[in-house]
C-alpha cells in the first residue's frame, strides 16, 4: 500500500488486508480486516459494506498499515485495536492483563441468576442467566462456619469499609434496605465488576489487584460506563486477607496449571500478556487455594463466591470449596461443556439484601 495513492476506498483496503491476512494464515482474516478498517474510520462494519468507495486519509492508512504489521507478527486483535466486548459493553483492554474471555462472563451471569433467584431486580445482560448448564458436587455436612464480620478482622489486614456513606457497619440494618456488596479479587480490565455494576444499579464495588496497570485500566473502564462513582480500587495480593463484609465475591486469577504451559496455550496469549496474568502453579491452584483458606472471613452470610479456573481443575477447586464450608457448591460449564468456575454460598441465614 504506497503512502501517496489517493485512490485506496473501503472496498480496496478491505481486500488488501484480507488478502495478506489470509496469505499469513491469519484466523478470520475477514473479519480482522473490517475490525480494523471500522476502528479507523469510526464506523460500524456494516458501514464499511454500504460505502464501499470511501476514501481513506494518508493518516489512517499509515494507521492501518501499522495495525496489519502487528497482526501478521501474532499480536491479537484487541490489544492491536485497545478495545474488546465483554457482557453488555466494549472495554479498554491493554497487554497489562488479559483479554476478557467469552467463559469468563460465567462469572456474571450465574451469579445475576442466583441474586434474580433471591428476588433482586437485575438489570440488562446480553446473556440469559437461567440458561446456564450446572454439575452439582455433594456437600458433606460442615458445622455452621459464621461470618466474620470486618470489625473482628486482625490487625495488618487489607479492609474497605463498603458503606456509601463512609461509616462503619456495625449495625447494617435490614438486609433488604442496603445495597450489594461485591469484591472482585484480581481484576484486571475491570470488564467483570463493571459489568455487575452496570446490571445492579444499586450495588457498590471493590476491585483488588497486585498491578497498578490493573487498577488504572479498571478506573478508565469504570469511568466510561458511568460507575466509577460505585468503585473503590484497592492494590492487594489476593493470596493474603482482605477483610470486610461482601454479599458477592468474584475472581478470574492466574489459573493455568504448568502440565498446560506453554503447549496449550495460544502463541497470540503466550507472546503478547505477561505470564503472571496467566500461570497458576503446578495444579493451577497457586492462587486459588491459600485465598479459599482466607474469603469466608470477608463475606456475610449467604453470600456468593464464584471463581474461574482451568477446565481440569473443576473437582479439585470444588472439594476446596467444600472444604472451606461453601455449601450448595456447582460447577458451571462453558459452551464446550467444560467446567469452568466454581461457585458456592457462605453458611448463615442472612440475605443478600432482597425480600424472599
Amino acid at each position: 500500500m504506497s503512502s501517496d495513492q489517493t485512490d485506496w476506498t473501503s472496498r480496496k483496503l478491505l481486500n488488501w488486508m484480507r488478502e495478506r491476512f489470509e496469505a499469513s494464515g491469519v484466523d478470520a482474516a475477514r473479519v480482522v480486516a473490517e475490525t480494523l478498517l471500522a476502528e479507523t474510520f469510526g464506523c460500524s462494519r456494516l458501514d464499511l459494506h454500504m460505502h464501499p468507495d470511501r476514501p481513506a486519509a494518508g493518516e489512517e492508512r499509515d494507521r492501518l498499515r501499522d495495525q496489519v504489521r502487528r497482526i501478521l507478527s501474532g499480536e491479537p486483535l484487541h490489544y492491536v485495536t485497545g478495545r474488546a466486548h465483554f457482557w453488555h459493553g466494549s472495554f479498554s483492554v491493554r497487554p497489562c492483563t488479559q483479554i476478557p474471555q467469552p467463559c469468563t462472563e460465567l462469572l456474571v451471569s450465574h451469579t445475576l441468576g442466583l441474586l434474580s433467584s433471591r428476588g433482586q431486580k437485575v438489570g440488562h445482560g446480553r446473556r440469559a442467566v437461567d440458561s446456564l448448564s450446572v454439575l452439582d458436587h455433594p456437600i458433606d455436612d460442615h458445622p455452621p462456619a459464621p461470618a466474620n464480620p470486618a470489625s473482628s478482622a486482625t490487625s495488618g489486614l487489607a479492609s474497605f469499609d463498603v458503606d456509601p456513606g463512609g461509616q462503619s457497619q456495625t449495625s447494617p440494618g435490614p438486609a433488604s434496605d442496603r445495597p450489594i456488596h461485591i469484591l472482585e479479587l484480581g481484576v484486571g480490565s475491570g470488564a467483570v465488576i463493571v459489568s455487575f455494576l452496570h446490571s445492579l444499579p444499586s450495588a457498590v464495588g471493590v476491585a483488588v489487584d497486585v498491578e497498578d496497570e490493573c487498577l488504572a485500566l479498571t478506573r478508565e473502564n469504570a469511568t466510561s460506563h458511568g460507575v466509577v462513582d460505585r468503585i473503590t480500587l484497592q492494590q492487594h495480593d489476593v493470596r493474603t486477607p482482605f477483610a470486610g463484609e461482601f454479599d458477592v465475591v468474584v475472581g478470574n486469577l492466574p489459573y493455568i496449571p504448568d502440565h498446560e504451559w506453554p503447549q496449550s496455550i495460544d502463541p497470540g496469549v503466550l507472546n503478547f500478556t505477561p505470564e503472571r496474568a496467566l500461570r497458576g502453579g503446578d495444579d493451577g491452584l497457586t492462587i486459588i487455594r491459600p485465598l479459599l483458606g482466607w474469603v469466608g472471613q470477608a463475606m456475610r452470610q449467604d453470600g456468593i463466591l464464584g471463581l474461574e479456573h482451568a477446565a481440569c481443575s473443576g473437582s479439585a477447586v470444588a472439594q476446596l470449596f467444600e472444604q472451606a464450608g461453601f455449601r450448595d457448591v456447582e460447577s458451571i460449564v462453558d459452551e464446550d461443556g467444560f467446567p469452568r468456575a466454581t461457585f458456592g454460598v457462605w453458611p448463615g441465614d442472612g440475605h443478600l439484601g432482597v425480600e424472599r
